[in-house]
């Protein structure tokens, strides 16, 4: 499976929250609610699947957009992004104080919220190294889940990974050394440029691993290793 993200988004200015809304599926975010209080966007996170949350930090209510934030970071693993209309320092330093992983003052441009998004996401990706069932990905503009387990294998591309998944085919800004860490046990490296998942292997010899209609190498350095983990 892979999705677009999906989206929340706090906000008490009518006209903004459209615009933001707008600019999301525009380019292919999904947004699953759209609010202008913390109270609502509790009962939105009882109840949607979310992956990003956009704050405004000043909205309706007694909560403000930082109380929202913190009940997130103590309740869910989603990524936040700060909206603001004031850039003073007071402001900043409370909010930075929930460590959001963007920052975005008001007024901005379309360019100016997905660069803010990529920045979150990958900042996200960066401190969040626990194993986990789901990857962030960034697709044709935009970011999407996909599932871990759905993909077949990793290929090594000097800077970058092309991952070869059962829907798709990314390429992921990262070493395959640093990448190897994120994946549960059924990963496994054949070489120094890949790592295949060994649920989908269809066939194998000692030199060379079939998934799908792909061939993948096993090279000396990793060949009794990665034959032992196949056969066990």
């Amino acid at each position: 499976m892979n999705t677009p993200l999906k989206i929340i988004v706090v906000e008490d200015e009518f006209i903004t929250q459209k615009t933001i809304c707008n600019y999301l599926t525009e380019i292919g975010y999904e947004v699953v609610g759209k609010v202008m209080n913390a109270e609502d966007a509790l009962k939105l996170l009882e109840t949607k699947n979310v992956d990003f949350a956009i704050l405004d930090i000043n909205i309706k209510g007694d909560k403000n957009g930082i109380w929202l934030a913190n009940y997130i970071i103590n309740n869910y693993t989603i990524p936040h992004l700060f909206l603001t209309a004031y850039s003073d320092s007071e402001t900043i330093n409370k909010a930075l104080k929930t460590e959001p992983l963007g920052y975005l003052v008001k007024p901005f441009q379309k360019h100016d919220l997905f660069t803010a998004i990529e920045i979150a996401i990958l900042n996200y990706s960066k401190n969040n190294t626990n194993k986990k069932d789901t990857l962030l990905i960034k697709h044709n503009e935009v970011y999407q889940k996909i599932d871990i387990q759905d993909i077949l294998f990793i290929e090594s591309d000097k800077n970058y990974l092309i991952i070869n998944h059962l829907n798709d085919t990314y390429r992921y800004r990262s070493t395959i050394s640093d990448f190897e860490k994120e994946l549960p046990s059924n990963f496994i490296k054949t070489h120094k440029g890949f790592i295949v998942n060994i649920k989908k292997i269809k066939g194998f010899t000692t030199t060379q691993i079939f998934i799908e209609d792909y061939i993948i190498p096993i090279s000396k350095t990793f060949k009794n290793q990665v034959l032992e983990k196949i056969q066990s």
